[in-house]
């Protein structure tokens, strides 16, 4: 079974829509925050896009999802990311989303690595609780974060854009995350493997790639306008063209002066 958390009006074709709202679509009408009326274990997939940043408690809505999949399935989540002014401010917003919150999904202990994306460690960092333990165990495959349209121009590389998405406010708009759900012993070849699959995303995210897909080629700026150092995030011009050199040999064009005026015979001074 494929289910679509908080689907609304645009259910993912071929999955079972769940909403709080007797919507046009919806399936199964239930709200989150009381549990997903579902059998434990008989759930392949998950979509929840841009529906669970309204939930109060999003730990339990996640203790919900884990317990109606099965194991090794896949759970997609694409959210408003959490350092953006007008997500941060949004009173609607219940949950809060970026690349630090699957730590809190697993008892592995994971961290966020800026330059291999995902990464899970061995060492307890400091200040961590290490009687804690999470009740679920949802392993991150991979992230994807989406920027706003002024960081997408290609002056900025992949690494200029982790320096300012962990630096600066107002980087980046959305982030998506899959999840697997273990349940039983996993290798990490499996992990993997897993983490390579190509999976379903959401209909609205397809929309979204093709519309800057559709800009990026429209504003794609001539070539040489800028160079582009690796490290840099602003752009610099390219420098002034240097005068050619003079070959030895070749004379200098002389500058002619102004002939200076003659004084004309013959003319005298006026008496004052």
């Amino acid at each position: 079974m494929k289910i679509d958390l908080g689907c609304g009006l645009r259910k993912h074709p071929g999955f079972v829509g769940i909403d709080k709202e007797p919507l046009p679509g919806v399936d199964l009408q239930c709200d989150l925050n009381d549990g997903i009326p579902l059998e434990t274990g008989t759930v392949d997939f998950v979509m929840a896009s841009r529906s669970l940043e309204y939930v109060p408690d999003l730990m339990n809505v996640m203790k919900e999802i884990y317990r109606v999949c099965r194991h090794k399935a896949v759970i997609c989540l694409l959210a408003p990311y959490a350092h953006t002014s007008y997500h941060a401010l949004n009173p609607k917003f219940r949950s809060r989303f970026d690349e630090q919150l699957p730590r809190f999904f697993t008892n592995e202990l994971y961290v966020y690595d800026p330059m291999r994306e995902n990464s899970y460690m061995t060492d307890v960092p400091a200040g961590w609780d290490k009687e804690a333990k999470a009740e679920i165990d949802l392993r991150l495959l991979r992230c994807e974060f989406f920027y706003l349209p002024q960081y997408l121009s290609p002056i900025y590389d992949e690494e200029d854009r982790r320096m300012l998405r962990q630096s600066t406010l107002n980087v980046v708009d959305e982030i998506l995350y899959y999840f697997v759900a273990v349940k039983e012993p996993i290798s990490q070849q499996e992990l993997d493997e897993l983490a390579q699959g190509t999976y379903e995303e959401p209909v609205l995210l397809a929309e979204r790639r093709r519309e800057e897909a559709i800009r990026e080629e429209s504003r794609r700026p001539p070539e040489s306008t800028f160079r582009h150092e690796p490290g840099s995030v602003l752009p610099q011009r390219d420098p002034l063209p240097v005068p050619r050199k003079r070959r030895k040999g070749s004379k200098k064009p002389v500058k002619k002066k102004p002939a200076a005026r003659k004084p004309v015979k013959g003319l005298r001074k006026r008496k004052q």
